[in-house]
């Protein structure tokens, strides 16, 4: 009898026997992570640039963890993943997955034992439900860990509903006022750091110049957070003055001046001075025609910079392209208002099939409504805010958030707005604004796991805007992590279009203002704040590559020295030297 036919008849008897139905998943063991594990148990993390993991690895040793984040993952690691997971996973999970235990098997050769990693060792994801495959990852973690020979490896998760968790019941990972804020901040900062490299990048004049520039503010950033003991109630009163730490006479002024100091003292302002004086030896010509490629799709594979995407951040600026990344700030602003539009949607139904005779009990419903999208509102207002002020501190006066209402309005006569799982309607929301609304891409690159349910879904809406759209240049990419070659040729041909519709915007802009090519490099070239790589450029109605909007900039301040009228882009006759002399000052301001 084969071992099939023998599985067959095993299967059968337990059915007839009635045990079958007895039979429940075992969960792999796993043994808890207390606090007292922090001082031998080294916290594992990754899946984010590195940026975001260098200032989360000063957030988390500030907070007293041990901590450190992984290598770069790539296709070896995919490899390893493949192995050990089950099949039919996307590709993020394979990535993530095999490096996790290529780096634990490498510190097995290294010396230390199974039972020693496991109990030095801690894995940190994220975790989520819905239709997305990324629900599972962290079931997948635990049984390729378990597959692998790490069996009882233990692997902490956060989430939108649960915030820290373990499936022990027990973290050493506690959430504190001060470990919120700098992991706001570690989000914030990480964002700002890599949208300044990529936009820098394909206008440098040395090369590597910003790269080295931005690991060095990173460097800084996250000895900051390491070091900074933070705001403490008894270090400002007298000791007679000062109440038990352990009172709420004590707790709460001590949490709302944590609060207060995080958001709205100036203790950033001189890190930040200090950190982006880094970038001012950088030399930048912003007169290079450079389409501008938009970045968006499924959260790790249009983030990550490694084989998951196959590193296709670099492969566009090598082809001539400005990439347009999208901060993880957009992704939690989506997330809060997806949350949100739940809250309400569950409330109104409550007050809807509340009988209008129990008056009381439907203003308690329109209260706890209220008070619901209140709060919400409010911290989204506050997220809003602080990103501007950090992004003001980095002289990133330009740059702005959309807004996720915005976004919304927009996909909403095309998506389903309601639809959860992935990133929704964002997809459709983003290409509508870069490209119609806000025009400030030359196309759209969607990046994506292959077989992705809810990218599919949106990818199947992009195809019926690209008709209906003459100026919409969309392109979808599934990054399977064998596909590199067709992706690369696919891009590409977008691409070339992409550039020509570059070029000629830049022929017409020159063709409108009133210095040729010549005189403005000439005159960008005895003036050092225009190469700076934080000079201001402002954009202007119509106009999206950086050196067109750049063009008009230099046309105006030109035009301010030598009394001259200026270009026909901005308000009427009248406001235009004003506007030029108004630009020719704050750049002016921006050089001292």
């Amino acid at each position: 009898m084969s071992s099939v036919e023998q599985a067959v008849e095993e299967c059968e008897s337990l059915k007839s026997s009635g045990k079958a139905s007895q039979q429940k998943p075992i969960r792999p063991r796993e043994e808890a992570f207390t606090a007292e594990d922090r001082a031998e148990a080294t916290i594992l993390f990754g899946g984010l640039t590195w940026k975001h993991e260098q200032l989360i690895e000063g957030l988390l040793a500030g907070a007293g963890y041990r901590c450190q984040h992984l290598p770069e993952t790539d296709r070896a690691a995919h490899e390893i993943g493949k192995e050990y997971c089950s099949s039919g996973m996307c590709n993020p999970v394979y990535f993530t997955v095999g490096n996790l235990i290529r780096f634990l098997q490498q510190k097995e050769a290294e010396g230390q034992s199974r039972q020693q990693i496991v109990r030095n060792y801690v894995y940190f994801t994220a975790a989520c439900g819905g239709p997305c495959r990324f629900g599972m990852y962290e079931s997948q973690f635990r049984l390729a860990l378990n597959a692998a020979g790490y069996e009882g490896f233990r692997v902490l998760s956060f989430s939108q509903d649960k915030g820290i968790h373990a499936e022990t019941g027990h973290s050493g990972l506690q959430f504190s006022v001060d470990f919120g804020m700098n992991a706001f901040h570690s989000f914030v900062l990480g964002d700002l750091l890599n949208i300044i490299q990529h936009k820098l990048k394909p206008y440098e004049k040395r090369a590597g110049a910003t790269e080295r520039a931005i690991e060095s503010m990173t460097g800084i950033l996250a000895a900051h957070m390491r070091e900074n003991p933070g705001f403490e109630l008894g270090e400002h009163l007298p000791r007679l003055l000062c109440p038990e730490r352990t009172s709420r006479l004590y707790r709460i002024p001590n949490t709302l001046g944590k609060l207060g100091t995080h958001l709205y003292s100036d203790a950033l302002k001189p890190v930040l001075t200090q950190a982006t004086a880094e970038l001012n030896a950088v030399e930048i010509d912003w007169l290079r025609v450079r389409p501008v490629v938009k970045v968006i799709g499924e959260f790790w594979a249009q983030m990550t910079e490694s084989d998951g995407n196959f590193r296709m951040h670099e492969f566009l600026e090598k082809e001539g392209a400005e990439v347009s990344i999208e901060p993880i700030s957009t992704w939690i602003l989506y997330l809060a208002h997806q949350r949100r539009e739940k809250v309400h949607f569950r409330l109104q139904k409550e007050l809807c099939e509340t009988p209008r005779r129990r008056w009381l009990q439907r203003g308690k419903l329109r209260l706890r409504r209220h008070a619901a999208m209140l709060g919400y509102d409010v911290g989204v207002k506050i997220y809003l805010h602080h990103f501007l002020k950090l992004a003001r501190l980095m002289k990133m006066e330009d740059y702005s958030l959309p807004s996720q209402k915005v976004l919304a309005e927009l996909a909403e006569p095309y998506f389903n707005t309601q639809l959860r799982g992935g990133e929704g309607h964002l997809e459709i929301g983003k290409t509508l604004y870069t490209m119609r609304k806000h025009k400030s891409c030359h196309m759209v690159l969607a990046l994506k796991p292959f077989g992705c349910l809810p990218s599919v879904q949106s990818d199947a809406v992009q195809a019926a805007l690209v008709e209906r759209f003459a100026e919409v240049n969309f392109l979808s990419i599934e990054t399977a992590a064998e596909g590199a070659i067709n992706a690369y040729s696919r891009v590409q041909m977008a691409l070339s279009e992409a550039k020509a519709k570059a070029e000629l915007e830049f022929t017409q802009t020159l063709a409108k203002v009133h210095h040729s090519l010549d005189e403005i490099r000439a005159f960008v070239a005895t003036h050092r704040e225009l190469r700076h790589p934080l000079c201001p450029i402002p954009r202007h109605p119509g106009v999206v590559s950086t050196a067109a909007n750049f063009l008009l900039h230099a046309d105006k301040i030109m035009s301010a020295h030598s009394n001259e009228p200026t270009g026909a882009y901005i308000g009427s006759a009248t406001e235009k030297p004003t506007r030029a002399l108004e630009s020719m000052q704050s750049t002016q301001e921006f050089k001292s």
